[in-house]
């Protein structure tokens, strides 16, 4: 049976390359449907990966720790046909495809290049909880609305929001309960993209990942906020294009 963080993924007949793309905290992997078209037209697949609690796996249990939800993909790519393959995480998704990518190399199957996107480094998420108790709902959608992102429908309507409440707090919370612990750098090459005017992982704590991989760390910056990563999917696509190579 195919995994279900799979259920989403359509092999590009002929791609001599994959990227798996982590998506953001509470988002789907239909986020990276125009990524997708734009890497396809170069010859690249993406496989993107979806986590439970969100689109067609709504029902299924959300995730109470990043260390889980990476067990659950690294379990899913393991199946997969060996290709020459790299990671892109955007947000909360860099994280997590920094933990994968431990348990795939653990596993013998590195990722080639881990691309973290609008991601703030795990050295710096250790400990980011500031307060003992949970935001209330109207806080915690104040919190989301600021980062941009959300749907316009969605952000006006606080019932609607309600629906996707449960799949975002809860990886705001993991993320925020997140400790690190020291382990071996990755043997693959890491870029950082940020996004211009993000406050939520400036450009300038891009170099915190350096001490997670054994190669040289490169930058990389967009216009368009938090959120860049789906704002410009030709423009994204080209440049990783470039990196990889």
């Amino acid at each position: 049976m195919r995994p279900a963080a799979l259920s989403l993924h359509r092999p590009l007949p002929d791609a001599s390359v994959r990227i798996v793309a982590f998506p953001h905290a509470g988002g789907g992997a239909s986020a990276f449907r125009g990524l997708a078209v734009a890497l396809a037209t170069r010859g690249v697949e993406l496989c993107p990966l979806q986590a439970p609690g969100r689109e067609n796996r709504l029902s299924a249990p959300l995730h109470r720790t990043a260390e889980a939800m990476a067990v659950e993909f690294a379990a899913a790519l393991a199946t997969l046909a060996p290709m020459p393959t790299a990671y892109l995480g955007h947000s909360l998704g860099g994280l997590v495809a920094y933990l994968t990518a431990r348990l795939r190399t653990a596993d013998g199957a590195p990722p080639r290049h881990l691309v973290a996107s609008a991601s703030l480094s795990p050295l710096l998420r250790c400990g980011r909880a500031t307060t003992p108790e949970p935001p209330s709902p109207t806080r915690f959608r104040e919190r989301i609305l600021a980062l941009g992102g959300v749907p316009e429908a969605i952000a006006a309507d606080p019932d609607l929001f309600a629906l996707f409440e449960p799949a975002i707090r809860a990886d705001f919370e993991l993320s925020d309960r997140y400790e690190h612990r020291a382990a071996e750098p990755l043997p693959c090459p890491i870029t950082v993209y940020s996004g211009l005017g993000d406050t939520a992982a400036p450009d300038a704590a891009a170099t915190s990942w350096q001490g997670l991989t054994a190669e040289p760390v490169r930058q990389r910056s967009f216009e368009g906020g938090h959120f860049f990563l789906y704002r410009q999917p030709d423009t994204i696509a080209a440049a990783l294009v470039e990196d990889l190579a």
